[in-house]
């Protein structure tokens, strides 16, 4: 009997031990970068495609390194199981807090993890991290530009100097640019009162704006459409999440879609028990095309045909 007694005892041990904590909840910490449509688009999808037994803490930390650090701590003391961190400058302050915890971290909205600092290789993250990528289809992109304005030569970029993620957007922009026969301006900031500054610089030098996957640009977006306005120059966009603000055209990437994917990563580690370092790094994919007639009729530009068969126009 005693016997007995003792094996039931050890066997309600085993199964406490193995039996998730907190009623079979799981529990997702999430740190966001700061606000602006495609962030807040990875979050949705992030959340659509999770199983419902899952919760999340999130946080936002506003632009603001010291906000994201202090989240993090707070995320980690509340024990969660996981953390997804939603753009490059959230990821960095995520993986770096986690090193000694190894706490998973997915990551996403992040443009080059390797450049970043996050993981060792795309194809083997190695330890207690991986994510999705959400570098734009730059070339295609480009090809775009040339494609609606033909005549086009001096294309303006403007970007984050403390961004990594834009540094090495901007690198990429230069290896491509020559082919389509454009050539590439910058202009970098390092606030956002400087944006319409270097916006009205930039302005003066191109035919166009084309605005990349850069945080603190992409909350901007209405600033820098207001000042291209004036000039009559279209701007284009890496990513459709401002497109409203008077963007002309954009072959843009679903962060909807790219939050589905980080969700499926999340469970593949926290249900399958998958070894997240051995999970690739995923890369956005296919895009959809968005034109604006309206924006297109004020600039009095003709949306060339080839581009009408394969567009949304909105």
């Amino acid at each position: 009997m005693k016997k007995t007694i003792l094996l039931l005892f050890i066997l309600t041990l085993i199964l406490s031990a193995c039996s998730p904590k907190d009623n079979d909840t799981i529990k997702i910490g999430v740190i966001q970068w700061t606000e602006h449509p495609a962030l807040d688009d990875a979050l949705i999808g992030f959340k659509e495609n999770l199983n419902e037994n899952i919760e999340l803490v999130i946080k936002n930390a506003n632009d603001d390194s010291s906000n994201a650090n202090m989240m993090v701590d707070q995320l980690l003391g509340e024990d969660v199981d996981l953390i997804y961190a939603i753009a490059t400058p959230a990821a960095q302050v995520a993986v770096a807090k986690t090193k000694d915890t190894k706490t998973p971290v997915i990551f996403n909205a992040v443009s080059d993890a390797v450049s970043a600092g996050l993981v060792e290789s795309n194809t083997s993250p190695g330890a207690h991290v991986t994510g999705v990528s959400d570098l734009a289809p730059v070339d295609a992109q480009l090809a775009l530009i040339k494609e609606f304005l033909p005549d086009a030569k001096d294309i303006g970029v403007l970007y984050n100097t403390g961004e990594d993620n834009s540094l090495h957007q901007i690198e990429f922009i230069k290896s491509n640019i020559e082919k389509h026969s454009l050539k590439l301006h910058t202009q970098g900031i390092s606030s956002a009162q400087e944006i319409e500054f270097a916006t009205q610089t930039l302005i003066q030098k191109v035919d166009a704006l084309y605005i990349i996957t850069d945080n603190l640009i992409a909350k901007a977006t209405s600033q820098v459409v207001g000042i291209a306005n004036e000039s009559k120059k279209p701007v284009f966009m890496a990513e459709a999440g401002q497109f409203e603000h008077g963007i002309l055209a954009s072959d843009s990437i679903s962060y909807v879609k790219l939050g589905h994917l980080a969700a499926e990563m999340a469970e593949d580690v926290l249900l399958n028990h998958k070894d997240i370092g051995s999970i690739d790094v995923i890369t956005g994919g296919s895009t959809d095309l968005l034109v604006n007639e309206s924006v297109a009729k004020f600039l009095g530009l003709e949306i060339p045909d080839s581009i009408l068969e394969r567009a949304v126009l909105k």
